[in-house]
C-alpha cells in the first residue's frame, strides 16, 4: 500500500482500536509499528482466527493493512499512538513519539492531518513534537499541514467499542480544529473540540490526576478501616448507592499502568515548573508509592498473627501480577513492586499469571510462571491481581494460608468462599 487515507503509526492497546475503527468507517488503512515482535503477536492472533472480530473483518476485507514502520505512505492523516512512558526520575520518554513524528515529517505532504493521540505531558507537543515535525517536512504547521492532539480514551478491560467513547480534540489553529474534528467525527460518536492543545493534553492530565487521587483517598479508607474492623468495600458500595455526588474508586495494592501514576507525574511536574506545589496530588502519589511496601507489611502481619508463620521462612506464590485485573501488561505494576518486596523479606516467590509467562525483575532476575495454578510445595499463596478468567479452586488445598490482597487488605481466602 503505497497510498491510504490514515496512516497510523503505533500498535498497541490504542493504536489496534482506532485503526480497526477508522478501517470500519470506510477509510483505506495502512497500521505501521517499529516493533516486529508486536506485529508478529498481531498476525499471528489472526492466522489463528483469535484476533478480536473487528480487526479479523477489516483485515479480510483489505481495509487495513499492517507493516514494519520504515518510510510511511502517503496519506491524507496520520495518527500518532506510541508509547510515552515515564522515566525513573519521573520525566517523561517522548523517544517515540519524536521517532514517529519524524517518519511522519518525512513522509508527508502538504495539506496533510496530523492527528498526536499518544498521552502528553502539558506543553509536550507545541515545545518539542510539533517544532521536530516542522523541520522534518519544512512545512509550515498550521499553514501547510495541519495538527492536532486527540488524547486516548480507552480501558482495556472493557468490552467498548472505541467508537462509543467521547473524543477531545484541539487543533494548533481553528482550521486545524475543524479538520480534526470533521476526521473523528466519521469515526467517533461523539466529539468535543476545546480552545487549544494544552487544555486537551490538560484534560487527560487532570482525568487520569483524579483518579489516582481517588484510589489513594480508598486505600487511606481501607487503611483507618483496618483500626475499626470494618470492610471498606462494603462501605464505598453503600455510598455509591447514593446518585450524585459520589463516584466509587476501591481500595487495591497501588494503581500502575501507562497512565494514571505517569499523568498523575504530569500534573505535579506542570506545577512545579510553574513554580506551583500541587499538595493533595503529592500526597496521592506518596500514598500510591507506599502501597506495595505496605501490603507486604500486611502479609508478614496477618502470616503472623493468624498462623504463626515468619514471613521470611515462606515460600511464597504470587498469584496475578498484571497492573489491572483482565489485561496483561505489567506496565508500573504495584504487584511486580510486591514481588520484590517479598523476594527480598520470604524465603522464596513464584508467581503465576498465564499472560505473563516470563517476569524480567531487577538487577537481572527473571521469574517464569507456575505451569499451572498450584500451591503445592508453597506455605502461603498471595492473589495480588485477581483476573476473572481464573479458577482459583486449585488453591484450596487443606491449611494452606490463602490471602487475598486485591481490596488492598489480605483477607483469608476462605471469607470469600
Amino acid at each position: 500500500m503505497n497510498r491510504a487515507d490514515v496512516v497510523v503509526v503505533g500498535l498497541g492497546f490504542v493504536g489496534v482500536p482506532l485503526a480497526t475503527a477508522a478501517a470500519r468507517a470506510g477509510f483505506r488503512v495502512c497500521g505501521v509499528d517499529a516493533t516486529a515482535e508486536k506485529l508478529a503477536q498481531i498476525e499471528k492472533s489472526v492466522e489463528r482466527r483469535t484476533a478480536a472480530p473487528e480487526l479479523q473483518a477489516v483485515l479480510d476485507a483489505g481495509r487495513l493493512e499492517l507493516r514494519r514502520r520504515g518510510e510511511l505512505p502517503d496519506a491524507d492523516v496520520y495518527c500518532l499512538s506510541v508509547p510515552t512512558p515515564m522515566r525513573a526520575d519521573g520525566s517523561v520518554d517522548t523517544s517515540q513519539l519524536r521517532d514517529a513524528a519524524e517518519s511522519v515529517g518525512k513522509s508527508m505532504r502538504k495539506g496533510a492531518l496530523v492527528l498526536v493521540h499518544s498521552t502528553c505531558a502539558p506543553g509536550s507537543l507545541e515545545e518539542q513534537i510539533i517544532p521536530h515535525i516542522a523541520r522534518k517536512s519544512r512545512l509550515l504547521p498550521g499553514i501547510d499541514f495541519h495538527i492536532a492532539h486527540a488524547p486516548e480514551r480507552i480501558d482495556p478491560a472493557r468490552d467498548v467499542a472505541a467508537t462509543g467513547l467521547p473524543r477531545v480534540v484541539a487543533g494548533l489553529t481553528p482550521q486545524c480544529t475543524k479538520a480534526a474534528a470533521a476526521f473523528l467525527r466519521s469515526i467517533f460518536d461523539q466529539v468535543i473540540p476545546v480552545s487549544s492543545i494544552r487544555t486537551a493534553e490538560f484534560v487527560k492530565t487532570f482525568e487520569n490526576t483524579f483518579r489516582l487521587v481517588n484510589i489513594s483517598l480508598a486505600n487511606e479508607l481501607a487503611e483507618v478501616c483496618r483500626g475499626h474492623d470494618v470492610d471498606p468495600v462494603e462501605i464505598i458500595e453503600a455510598a455509591a448507592t447514593k446518585p450524585y455526588g459520589f463516584l466509587p474508586h476501591r481500595p487495591g495494592i497501588g494503581a500502575g499502568g501507562g497512565c494514571i501514576p505517569v499523568v498523575t507525574e504530569f500534573f505535579r511536574t506542570s506545577a512545579r515548573q510553574r513554580g506551583i506545589i500541587p499538595p493533595m496530588v503529592e500526597a496521592a502519589l506518596a500514598v500510591n508509592a507506599a502501597m506495595p511496601g505496605r501490603t507486604v507489611e500486611l502479609i508478614r502481619d496477618r502470616l503472623a498473627q493468624s498462623w504463626k508463620l515468619p514471613l521470611n521462612r515462606c515460600r511464597v506464590l504470587v498469584v496475578g501480577i498484571t497492573y489491572k485485573p483482565d489485561v496483561i501488561d505489567i506496565r508500573n505494576s504495584c504487584a511486580i513492586r510486591v514481588i520484590d518486596r517479598l523476594s527480598a523479606e520470604a524465603a522464596g516467590v513464584d508467581y503465576y499469571d498465564p499472560g505473563i509467562p516470563l517476569l524480567r525483575l531487577g538487577r537481572g532476575r527473571m521469574l517464569r510462571s507456575t505451569a499451572r495454578l498450584d500451591a503445592t510445595g508453597f506455605d502461603v499463596a498471595v492473589i495480588l491481581t485477581k483476573h476473572t478468567s481464573l479458577d482459583y479452586s486449585a488453591l484450596r488445598t487443606g491449611k494452606l494460608p490463602v490471602l487475598d490482597c486485591s481490596s488492598g487488605t489480605p483477607v483469608p481466602w476462605e471469607d470469600h468462599a
